[in-house]
């Protein structure tokens, strides 16, 4: 489903968190002017491995699991963007086929800009190479942050690490009533153990274990994080 335009309250959101709440206020409004909405239902694609060029895509509401493809482990899941993430700028910048899928991890709102408004920006608006290239830093480091998850040896600490990014439990941002409560993230365990490099027993004995300490709260398809300052405590104790 697309629409020309969308709740400003709901676009406010770009605003106040993530990449483009970083970038020049007259970019940010002419980019958010440059698209239109769409919404997709759980296990919809935004784009596969491999699709034609495209342009990128800004949270609105909901969560997108980012999923790639290596010759030795096929295909995995290694992220996931909530409200106010963006991606989908690869093919902005190499103007090559999509390299990773992007799936619809529950009920979600996305604010999408058109390849062809990119690069009417980049030829009509002064500095948006720069700001539009700032994409590939922030996606660089979310990239960063997950590799360095998985080198940390510890099992139950990785699968902290792992929740703490993907829940974005450090900077989630309030929506609907304006209060946050818990920051919790649709996701399966066996999403989890796979962005976690562990096994089914082992992520269901460890979130248990986080769940029995407060930290945590599971439900059908959905991990919240109850105390984030726990987790990140827990993963640099010396114990």
């Amino acid at each position: 489903m697309k629409s020309a335009s969308t709740d400003p309250l709901l676009l406010e959101i770009f605003h106040r968190s993530g990449w483009l709440s970083e970038r020049k206020a007259g970019f940010r409004d002419a980019l958010l002017t440059s698209g239109y909405s769409q919404s997709y239902q759980t296990g919809q694609f935004t784009n596969h491995l491999g699709d034609e060029l495209g342009g990128i895509f800004g949270v609105i509401q909901g969560s997108f699991g980012v999923i790639g493809q290596s010759p030795s482990v096929g295909v995995v899941l290694g992220h996931i963007y909530r409200s106010a993430g963006w991606f989908g700028e690869g093919p902005l910048i190499t103007r090559r086929p999509r390299m990773l899928s992007f799936k619809a991890m529950e009920p979600s709102l996305v604010h999408y800009i058109p390849l062809n408004e990119l690069d009417h920006l980049l030829r009509h608006f002064p500095g948006a190479e720069t700001e539009l290239m700032s994409l590939v830093a922030y996606s660089s480091q979310i990239a960063v942050d997950a590799m360095a998850d998985l080198l940390i040896r510890r099992a139950d600490r990785r699968i902290a690490a792992v929740l703490l990014r993907v829940t974005d439990a450090q900077s989630a941002v309030p929506t609907g009533s304006g209060q946050s409560g818990p920051s919790g993230c649709f996701v399966t365990q066996s999403d989890l153990a796979e962005m976690a490099n562990v096994s089914r027993h082992t992520i269901n004995a460890v979130l248990k274990k986080f769940e029995a300490e407060g930290w945590i709260k599971t439900g059908y398809g959905r991990i919240s994080v109850c105390s984030a300052a726990d987790l990140r405590n827990f993963l640099v104790d010396d114990g």
